[in-house]
């Protein structure tokens, strides 16, 4: 029997791009549709038959989402093999169990908030309006458009500074802020592996501290 090349995404994390991808693409047309454009008009990708360029080129801002919710299924390890299946191409999919647990990523992502006009909105939100702002501008109602804003802030709670400085507090000296010896050992526990964790605001507080006095 000859070798058969895989048809479609080949390794688990771009079968979770592409699926991710699609939903911002579904989100977008929606998006579009609301404010009353044509989704075939678009200025950044080639306008052809059967294409919704202006999908494409509103994806583009906001394609960073689509990468957080897939690194964040990957760090998370939410992901099984369970959630997989090859197909008679080859090529890897996901199951109803995976198409699931992506989408609640991804619904997760864009339901986070931003700061963008005195207002804290959703990225859904923000989505439609820059949609809302691309139409003004295209009629004349609006002067200016910027697609550089709202920008999202990387902050992540697990840093390799906040890690080190937890591995160095001495269990004495913990003892000595008012928190007990189990909740540091769990928290060096967190800092030595490759996951991802969080700290509460009262407990970062102190192991930003730190050292620093």
């Amino acid at each position: 029997m000859g070798y058969r090349r895989p048809v479609g995404a080949g390794d688990k994390t771009n079968v979770m791009l592409n699926y991710v991808y699609s939903l911002l693409e579904a989100e977008c047309m929606r998006t579009i549709n609301a404010v009353g454009m044509d989704v075939h008009v678009g200025f950044l990708h080639e306008m052809a038959t059967g294409k919704n360029s202006l999908v494409y080129d509103l994806q583009e801002p906001f394609r960073f989402l689509v990468d957080f919710a897939v690194i964040s299924l990957i760090e998370s390890r939410k992901m099984e093999n369970k959630d997989f299946i090859r197909t008679e191409s080859y090529s890897l999919r996901l199951k109803p169990s995976g198409a699931k647990k992506v989408t609640e990523e991804f619904n997760n992502w864009m339901n986070k908030k931003v700061a963008y006009k005195k207002q804290s909105v959703m990225w859904s939100y923000a989505l439609l309006l820059k949609t809302r702002e691309l139409a003004q501008y295209l009629v004349g109602k609006r002067k200016n458009l910027d697609f550089s804003k709202p920008a999202y802030a990387v902050e992540r709670q697990d840093s390799d500074e906040i890690r080190q400085k937890i591995l160095s507090i001495p269990y004495s000296e913990w003892k000595k802020m008012g928190f007990s010896k189990g909740t540091l050992h769990y928290m060096k526990k967190n800092a030595e592996a490759d996951k991802p964790f969080s700290l509460n605001a009262h407990v970062r507080e102190r192991v930003e501290m730190w050292g620093e006095c």
